[in-house]
């Protein structure tokens, strides 16, 4: 009884003072629609998505892309589907989601945020419907996406080819490494450019055992990092699948790559190619079980010179003590297949130095090809010298001061 005595004199109060009720009801209602507007035009910026701190990693790395123009002003550009349907979605359904979990710091233990499946869609359609609109050079490219179908995996349908399989990062390619522990778990090559911490935070992951090997070798400690020798285009790394070849390392190393590339080791050999009949050069040889060897000589489309450093050096530790190792020559020129294979007969040098070290007259490490091959850390192994103690140990002090070139 006494709500319903309170509202009936509030109804008498307004019918007293009906134009003052109107007047503050005009101003509130103003005011109110104001207001809306005014957080309607802000929530349609990006910075109102880069408020949220968890955000904020994904709006800098698009302001740093080249999406980051006046065809792509925010992020609704992307993320919102067209029409009052897709605008509903993005609000209602993402939105909401992600507001709920920064509310509940649900980000505070290292998780990210990741796009819906659903929401997935509606990016791939943005990008198709701005491409299509004139934004790219190659609309058969679009089309022919279109058109295509991903491999089906374990017997399923395949699925249809999206945008985003081939060109994941585009728009956010200076993203922290934590954002990419998908990728390394779902084994996904990123595509577009990175920074060092971006290669370092991702391959902790991805490659752990690489990470460790380049940390401990010397190029981490004068600061030669990933982009140094793989460069920052990820596209190009993954098409060439890592392949660093020895003009990159001759940019440092540049003596050592001068006398590398007079060695017969990058120049190569003429060869007759399995099932096909052809002669052609161990520089082309990129067979399965060949080019183990001769990874030293092969040439790629991408790279004018050819060789590969890492065939002695092994990566991505790249010492210099593994390449001077007894086996690091034998594994290929005795351990290799027959054809590769040097004498070993009694009377040959590496028969003698093999009888030496079957007798325990030497250890391995004592007598190695590196002892003679590539003196003062030449890289051309064609010369060759036998220091004093060797042409001892060796030949009794006969002054044998050059090798013969059989090792007989």
């Amino acid at each position: 009884m006494e709500r319903l005595k309170q509202l009936q004199q509030l109804l008498d109060f307004i019918k007293r003072r009906k134009k003052l009720v109107g007047f503050f009801t005009i101003i509130f209602l103003v005011v109110f629609f104001v207001t809306i507007s005014k957080v309607y035009h802000y929530s349609e910026k990006s910075e109102f998505c880069a408020s949220c701190h968890e955000m904020k990693i994904h709006y800098d790395s698009f302001k740093a892309s080249k999406h980051h123009n006046e065809h792509v002003e925010n992020c609704h550009a992307c993320h919102v589907g067209p029409g009052l349907k897709g605008y509903a979605h993005a609000k209602l359904s993402d939105g909401t989601h992600d507001s709920m979990m920064h509310s509940f710091q649900a980000y505070t233990d290292g998780t990210f945020i990741e796009i819906a499946e659903d929401s997935l869609k509606i990016l791939n359609g943005n990008c198709i419907r701005c491409h299509s609109e004139g934004f790219t050079k190659d609309k058969s490219h679009i089309e022919f996406v279109l058109k295509s179908n991903k491999h089906g995996t374990g017997g399923s349908a395949p699925e249809k080819l999206a945008c985003t399989d081939c060109h994941l990062g585009v728009v956010h390619p200076h993203m922290p490494g934590d954002l990419f522990k998908a990728y390394a778990v779902k084994k996904i090559k990123p595509y577009g450019t990175y920074e060092e911490v971006d290669c370092l935070a991702c391959h902790k992951l991805a490659t752990p055992d690489v990470v460790k090997e380049w940390t401990k070798g010397a190029h981490a400690v004068k600061g030669v990092t990933c982009i140094s020798c793989h460069g920052n285009d990820h596209r190009y790394i993954a098409r060439k699948r890592g392949y660093v070849s020895a003009s990159t390392c001759g940019e440092c190393h540049q003596n050592q790559f001068l006398d590398f590339k007079e060695s017969a080791h990058l120049k190569g050999h003429p060869v007759a190619a399995t099932s096909k009949f052809d002669v052609i050069s161990t520089k082309l040889l990129n067979i399965e079980g060949c080019k183990d060897c001769h990874k030293l000589s092969l040439s790629y489309e991408f790279d004018r010179f050819g060789g590969s450093c890492d065939a002695c050096h092994p990566s991505h530790k790249f010492s210099v003590a593994d390449a001077k190792a007894y086996d690091a020559c034998e594994k290929c020129h005795i351990g290799g297949p027959d054809h590769s294979r040097l004498d070993t007969s009694e009377k040959s040098l590496f028969g003698k130095v093999q009888k030496l070290r079957n007798d325990g007259l030497v250890t391995k490490e004592l007598v190695t090809c590196q002892s003679c091959h590539g003196p003062n850390k030449s890289h051309n192994f064609g010369k060759s010298f036998i220091p004093q103690n060797l042409d001892v140990l060796l030949f009794g002090g006969t002054g044998l001061v050059r090798l013969p070139t059989s090792h007989r």
